[in-house]
């Protein structure tokens, strides 16, 4: 179906080609013809529709009830789409309505008021970790090298600490 219109399931389309223009008109593209935007709203729709349904596996191999910013992160990774920074929340987001004023109803979210003394005392949040991994050799033509991600030959003591160790103590 035309993005504006019923989608291929009968429910109305959530990204209007409206908004596709105003996005290009945003990005500095002054014109769009009518079934491009279609095309785009289609388009997108259906990649964020990817995203939600990947992200709610996560959310259900997670064992939670709640989707959550990791679960859209974790989705988004798993496309190689660049993560949303900054977005990190433990706490459940409040929606209100609001009339617009064309006199349409409007989801918006309600933001608490925050003291400017407060934001600027608290302290900054951690950077976040990235999963990382590091190879090294086991073997090298048929010899181990003596570095400390390999165990120790048979027999050969090493000083660690102070202390002496054979091969198989304290692994």
């Amino acid at each position: 179906g035309a993005a504006g219109g019923k989608g291929s399931g009968g429910e109305m389309s959530i990204i209007k080609p409206d908004a596709v223009r105003e996005a290009a008109a945003f990005a500095g593209i002054k014109t769009l013809r009518e079934d491009v935007a279609n095309s785009l709203a289609q388009d997108a729709e259906y990649r964020l529709r990817e995203i939600v349904q990947e992200a709610l596996k996560f959310k259900r191999h997670s064992r939670r009830r709640r989707l959550t910013v990791s679960d859209i992160n974790n989705a988004l990774k798993v496309r190689n789409v660049e993560p949303l920074y900054g977005f990190k929340n433990p706490d459940p987001i409040v929606y209100g309505t609001k009339t617009a004023a064309d006199g349409s109803q409007v989801s918006v979210v309600e933001d608490k008021i925050l003291e400017f003394d407060e934001v600027l005392s608290a302290p900054l949040p951690k950077a976040p970790l990235e999963v990382s991994f590091r190879a090294h050799w086991l073997a090298i033509e048929g010899v181990q090298p003596l570095i400390p991600e390999n165990p120790l030959p048979e027999g050969m003591d090493v000083v660690t600490s102070g202390k002496k160790r054979k091969a198989g103590e304290g692994e």
